[in-house]
C-alpha cells in the first residue's frame, strides 16, 4: 500500500479522464431507415435521404401501446418488424493516429451486423448484454469514417418455437428493435487497460472486490487485465486509487512490471481501507477505484471501477442481512426493455433513473430484471439507490438445448463480466427455468471463473421442475410466494402479485371511466379498480412475504404498466404496474410506500369526491401501529389491529364535503398525518414540465415531459376529471404525445384524455436547439402554455465528450424501519409434502394445498365449501391438491407443477364445460368417469408417471371459460 499525506487526503479526484483515454458519447446524429437496401454497408453509399435520428433509438416508437391486450397472456404483437439499417458519419483527428479505438454498443434489438468503412466486423443477437469492436485496423484518422449497423427485429410466432432466440417474443419483452440503448467510442493508448466486453473482443477489464471486511479496515483488491499493443516492450507502473464520495482520494496501492509486445497482463494490487463506509441497501455508499497507468512517471491512461464495501448473508431461517444488519427485501421485477408509451424502450438514460427516483420514494430496495439484463445504466442506478439486484443475462422460460443454449451460456459470460463490479448484485439468475446437471456446471464454472470472490448466489427461477437442480442453486427464487420448496435453501420471490388494474378507474363509488362500461370487461381476467388493486398489494406482500421471517422477500411483478403479456382486454397495456406507462402513480404507488418507507407513512387511499348519501368503506395502508381517522375533524374511529399487518379498513364512512384525515400513531405518539379534501369544480388546465437534471438537450433523442391536469380555482387537482384535451406544439422538436390506457390508437396524437385529473405526454429534441411551446386546451376550461429550451450539446464531427446525463448527488442514508408489524412465529419446517408430490409448488393467484387420504366428503378448494361426494373407489385414499377455484380463469404456463416422487397414477378432474387445456390434451386420457362436485360435472383424466419425472400443469382456462365453471383439481396415487 502507497502512503497517502494529508494534501493526497484532501485531493479532489473528480476527473473523467486521465492520460490518453477519451470516451465518447457516440449517440447524436445517425442516419436511418426502414428498410433494407442492397450495399447499405458501403461507405459510397448515398444516405443523404434516410432520416437524422440519434440513439437510443427505435423504429416501434409510434406502433406500441396502441392495440387493446390480446388477453390469454399474450403481450403486444401488432409492430413493424423486419431490417434496417443505421449509418453514422464521424471523424477522428489526425493527432489520434496511433491510438486504440473501440465501439461499444451497450446492446441492440434484437440481431446486429456491424461494419466499419465496409469492412464487416461481426453479429450480436442477444438483444440485452453490451457488446464492442475494435475499429483501429479499418479507421482513417483526419478524414470521414462510417459505422454500418443492420438490425433485425423479426421472430418466430410462438415464443416456444422462435428458435433460436426464444426470449425475443412480446410475450416477454415487446419487439422494440433498434439501437435502443447508447453507444460509445472509447479512444486510448495503445497500452491500456481493456474494457470489460467479452463479446468479440475477449476482454475483462478489471475486477475489484473488498476482503476481510470489518468496521476499522477492508482489504480492497484490484485486478486490471492491461494490453501492450507497442511494438516494444513497456516497463508500466500500475496505481490503484480508492476515491471516497466525496471524491477524495482514501487509499493507494501501486506494482509494476513489464510487458512484452502484444502481450495481456493482469495487474493486482490489495490495499487496506481503514474505516471504510459500507454499502447498505439503506445507505448506498459508494467508492470508486481508479485504475491507473504510467510510463516514465507519466499517466497514459486510466479506467474508473465502482465498490460497494458490503456483507451479506441470505439465511434459509431468517432472510437476509446486510453487513449484519436484518434487511427485508422489497421491490420489484422490471422489464429490461422498461418500455413507455409514446416512446418504446428506447430512453434517454435520465428517464431510466426516473424510473428508479420512483421505485426509492416508494420505498423499494429490491429489483429483479425480467429474465434478460437491465441496461448498464439501470445496473448503476441499482448501487446509487441501494437496490439488492438479481441479475439474469438471456433467457425465455425453457430448458434450452444446441444453438439457443450456447448463446445463452455466452451471453451469461458476457453479462458476468460486465457487471460484477457492481455491489448492487447479489444474485445471479441462471436461466428463467430449470437446467440440466450439465447447463448448471457451465453456469457455476462461469461464475467461478470471472466472479470468484463476489460470494454471491446463484438461482434460476423454477429451479424445483427438476431434480437436476439439487446441489447447484444456492437460493431458492420462488413464484408467487406460498411454500418454499427447498427445505434447506433460502428463499427470494421473483414475481408476486401479478393482478393488473388501470390508473383511471378510482372505485365502483365513482364516476366510470371506460373501464366497468368498456366493451371487453368480460374477458378481463382481473376486474380490479384502482382502490381494490391497492388493498390486495398490501394482502399479497404480507402473506407471501412480509409476515415470513424466514423469508428474504421479493419482487412485486412488475413496477410500470407494459405492453407485455397483459390479462385483460380493456387495457392497452399489462396493468400490473404500481405506476402506469408513462410512470404517472396509482394509488397502488401509495399503498407500498406506506407500507416500505422507513419513515412512519399514513395514505388513505381514494379521493374525497364523492356524491352526496355516499356511504363506502375506506382503507388506510400505515406502517405505523395504530391510526385515527377524521372527516371534518369528527373522529371516525380508532384502529390499531391492522389487517395483513398495514391495512386500515374503516367501514361505511359517510361522506361529507370537506376534509378526510388520516393519523398514524406509534407508542401512541402521533407520527404522521394525511389529509385528502374535496376539491372544487374545473376552471383551467395546467401544465407542468419535468426535464434531466442538466435540462433539454439538443441531441436528437432527449425526452422533455410535461404533465397536464385539469385543477380547481385554488390549483388543485380534480380527481374525477377525464375527457379529452387538445394540444399545439410549436418548435424545433417532435411530438411524441402520451396514451390513454383503455383506449386503441391513443398513442402519438395531437390530443389525450384526462385520467384521474391528469396525463403526461412527451416531446423528443431534435439536433437543433431552440424555444418550443406547448399549448393545450380543453372545452370550457381556461387553456394552458408552457415553452421550453432545449440546450445546444457540442458535437463536432459526429462526436461530443458529453456523456448521457443521469441525477448526480444523490446518496443519502435513511434510518432504520421506524416500525414492523408483528410477525408469526416462524417455526423451521416445510409444508405442503408428500412421497407422491415432490417440489410441490402453485404459481396461481389463490392458495393450493396438499392433503392426504381422499374420499368422499373432503373439500375440493381452498375458497369454497364444496365436497366430493360420491367418487370411484380408485380414488380412495389417493393423496390430492386442493385448488383455489378463484383461478377458474387464471392461465400460466406453469401453474401447478411436481415432481414426482414414486411411480404413480395421476387424476385430474376437469370441468366439461370449460375446453380441455393443451396440456390435459397432449398427456392425459379421459378414462369416462365423471364426479360431481356440487352442480358441476368433472370428467377424470389419466396418466402415469414415473419416480423422477417432472409434472407442470398450465391454468385451467385463459378467460374463454363459464363465470361459474370450476377449477381443476389433482390426486395421486401409487402404482
Amino acid at each position: 500500500m502507497g502512503s497517502i499525506s494529508c494534501e493526497e487526503q484532501i485531493k479532489v479526484s473528480d476527473e473523467t479522464s486521465l492520460g490518453n483515454r477519451i470516451k465518447y458519447n457516440f449517440n447524436p446524429d445517425w442516419k436511418f431507415i426502414k428498410d433494407n437496401p442492397q450495399s447499405a454497408e458501403d461507405p459510397n453509399f448515398d444516405d443523404a435521404s434516410w432520416n437524422t435520428v440519434s440513439c437510443p433509438h427505435t423504429f416501434n416508437d409510434i406502433d406500441t401501446f396502441d392495440d387493446l391486450s390480446h388477453g390469454h397472456h399474450n403481450g403486444e404483437d401488432n409492430q413493424w418488424r423486419g431490417t434496417v439499417w443505421y449509418r453514422k458519419h464521424f471523424e477522428l483527428p489526425a493527432t489520434d493516429k496511433g491510438k486504440k479505438v473501440y465501439i461499444e454498443f451497450e446492446s441492440v434489438r434484437q440481431i446486429a451486423d456491424v461494419y466499419i468503412n465496409g469492412n464487416y466486423l461481426g453479429q450480436n443477437q442477444t438483444g440485452f448484454i453490451p457488446f464492442g469492436y475494435d475499429l483501429t485496423p479499418y479507421l482513417k484518422f483526419g478524414s470521414e469514417n462510417i459505422v454500418a449497423v443492420k438490425v433485425n427485429n423479426d421472430r418466430g410466432n410462438h415464443f416456444r418455437n422462435n428458435f433460436p432466440l426464444v426470449w425475443n417474443h412480446e410475450h416477454w419483452h415487446p419487439t422494440h428493435g433498434g439501437i435502443y440503448r447508447n453507444v460509445f467510442l472509447h479512444v486510448m493508448d495503445p497500452l491500456h487497460i481493456t474494457l470489460p466486453l467479452y463479446d468479440n473482443l475477449e476482454t475483462v477489464g478489471t475486477y475489484v472486490y473488498a476482503e476481510n471486511i470489518s468496521d476499522t479496515n477492508a482489504d480492497v483488491t484490484v485486478t486490471a487485465e492491461v494490453h501492450n499493443e507497442y511494438k516494444e516492450i513497456k516497463d508500466v507502473v500500475f496505481e490503484a486509487r480508492i476515491i471516497d464520495n466525496e471524491k477524495k482520494i482514501v487509499a493507494t496501492s501501486n506494482t509494476t512490471q513489464k510487458i512484452a509486445v502484444g502481450e495481456k497482463v493482469t495487474f493486482s494490487t490489495t490495499t487496506s481501507l481503514k474505516n471504510p463506509k459500507r454499502w447498505y441497501t439503506r445507505n448506498p455508499y459508494m467508492y470508486t477505484v481508479q485504475t491507473v497507468l504510467k510510463l516514465d512517471g507519466k499517466t497514459i491512461d486510466s479506467y474508473n471501477t465502482p465498490l460497494g464495501i458490503r456483507t451479506f448473508d441470505f439465511n434459509k431461517d431468517n432472510g437476509f442481512w446486510n453487513n449484519g444488519e436484518y434487511t427485508k427485501l422489497h421491490g420489484w421485477g422490471q422489464k429490461p426493455t422498461n418500455s413507455w408509451a409514446g416512446l418504446g424502450a428506447a430512453l434517454p438514460d435520465w428517464l431510466r433513473d426516473y424510473t428508479f427516483r420512483l421505485m426509492d420514494e416508494a420505498g423499494g430496495n429490491f429489483i429483479r430484471w425480467g429474465h434478460c439484463a437491465g441496461s448498464p445504466a439501470e445496473i448503476s442506478m441499482g448501487d446509487k439507490y441501494g437496490f439488492a439486484t438479481l441479475m439474469p443475462g438471456v433467457s425465455g422460460e425453457s430448458q434450452d438445448e444446441g444453438e439457443t443454449w450456447d448463446i445463452r451460456i455466452k451471453a451469461f459470460k458476457d453479462m458476468i463480466i460486465y457487471y460484477r463490479n457492481h455491489p448492487s448484485i447479489f444474485i445471479w439468475e441462471g436461466g428463467n427455468w430449470a437446467e440440466t446437471e450439465a447447463h448448471y456446471k457451465q453456469i457455476l464454472n462461469v461464475i467461478e471463473t470471472y466472479d470468484p470472490k463476489g460470494k454471491r448466489l446463484m438461482g434460476n427461477r423454477r429451479a424445483d421442475v427438476m431434480n437436476d437442480s439439487e446441489g447447484y442453486v444456492s437460493i431458492e427464487v420462488g413464484t408467487e410466494g406460498w411454500e418454499r420448496e427447498y427445505e434447506d435453501l433460502p428463499i427470494v420471490e421473483s414475481e408476486y402479485m401479478r393482478d393488473e388494474s388501470p390508473r383511471r378507474i378510482w372505485d365502483k363509488y365513482s364516476p366510470d371511466d371506460n373501464f366497468w362500461s368498456h366493451p371487453n370487461i368480460d374477458k378481463n381476467t382481473y376486474k380490479l379498480s384502482s382502490e381494490d388493486f391497492a388493498v390486495r398489494e398490501v394482502d399479497h406482500w404480507w402473506n407471501k412475504m412480509g409476515k415470513k421471517a424466514y423469508h428474504v422477500g421479493g419482487a412485486n411483478w412488475v413496477f410500470s404498466d407494459g405492453p407485455h403479456g397483459g390479462r385483460c382486454p380493456t387495457e392497452v397495456t399489462r396493468a400490473s404496474g404500481e405506476v402506469d406507462a408513462v410512470r404517472l402513480p396509482k394509488e397502488a404507488f401509495y399503498a407500498v410506500k406506506a407500507m416500505w418507507r422507513p419513515e412512519p407513512q399514513v395514505h388513505i387511499i381514494g379521493h374525497w369526491n364523492y356524491e352526496k348519501n355516499t356511504q363506502k368503506d375506506i382503507y388506510v395502508i400505515s406502517n405505523c401501529a395504530a391510526v385515527k381517522l377524521y372527516v371534518n375533524d369528527k373522529l371516525i374511529s380508532t384502529d390499531s389491529t391492522p389487517k395483513n399487518g398495514y391495512e386500515y379498513k374503516f367501514s361505511n364512512v359517510e361522506w361529507e364535503i370537506g376534509e378526510i384525515k388520516a393519523e398514524g400513531y406509534i407508542d401512541d405518539k402521533l407520527c404522521t398525518t394525511q389529509t385528502k379534501v374535496t376539491v372544487g369544480e374545473p376552471v383551467a388546465l395546467k401544465l407542468t414540465p419535468i426535464l434531466g437534471p442538466k435540462g433539454w438537450q439538443a441531441d436528437g433523442s432527449d425526452i422533455a415531459l410535461i404533465d397536464v391536469e385539469v385543477v380547481d380555482e385554488q390549483g388543485r387537482r380534480c380527481p374525477l376529471a377525464k375527457g379529452r384535451v387538445d394540444f399545439t406544439i410549436s418548435g424545433p422538436a417532435i411530438w411524441r404525445g402520451g396514451y390513454n390506457s383503455g383506449k386503441p390508437n391513443s398513442t402519438n396524437n395531437l390530443y389525450l384524455d384526462i385520467e384521474a385529473g391528469i396525463n403526461r405526454v412527451a416531446v423528443k429534441s431534435l439536433l437543433e436547439a431552440g424555444e418550443v411551446t406547448i399549448t393545450t386546451n380543453k372545452s370550457g376550461l381556461e387553456p394552458a402554455s408552457v415553452t421550453l429550451k432545449s440546450e445546444p450539446l457540442n458535437i463536432r464531427e459526429g462526436l461530443t465528450t458529453e456523456l448521457p446525463q443521469v441525477y448526480t448527488n444523490v446518496y443519502k442514508e435513511e434510518a432504520v424501519p421506524a416500525h414492523i408489524p408483528q410477525m408469526p412465529e416462524y417455526v423451521p419446517g416445510i409444508k405442503n409434502r408428500s412421497k407422491l408430490f415432490k417440489k410441490f409448488s402453485y404459481t396461481g393467484d389463490g392458495k393450493a394445498v396438499l392433503r392426504t387420504n381422499m374420499h368422499w366428503g373432503k373439500r375440493a378448494y381452498t375458497d369454497m365449501e364444496h365436497n366430493y361426494t360420491v367418487i370411484p373407489k380408485y380414488l380412495n385414499g389417493a393423496e390430492y391438491i386442493r385448488t383455489p377455484n378463484s383461478d377458474k380463469r387464471y392461465w400460466a404456463r406453469d401453474q401447478l407443477q411436481f415432481v414426482a416422487g414414486i411411480d404413480m397414477h395421476i387424476y385430474v378432474l376437469h370441468d366439461d364445460t370449460v375446453p380441455v387445456p393443451a396440456f390435459l390434451l397432449k398427456d392425459y386420457k379421459d378414462n369416462g368417469d365423471n364426479i360431481n362436485v356440487g352442480k358441476v360435472t368433472m370428467s377424470i383424466f389419466h396418466r402415469i408417471a414415473k419416480a423422477g419425472e417432472s409434472i407442470i400443469m398450465a391454468g385451467n382456462s385463459d378467460g374463454d371459460a363459464p363465470k361459474d365453471c370450476r377449477m381443476y383439481t389433482v390426486m395421486g396415487k401409487a402404482l
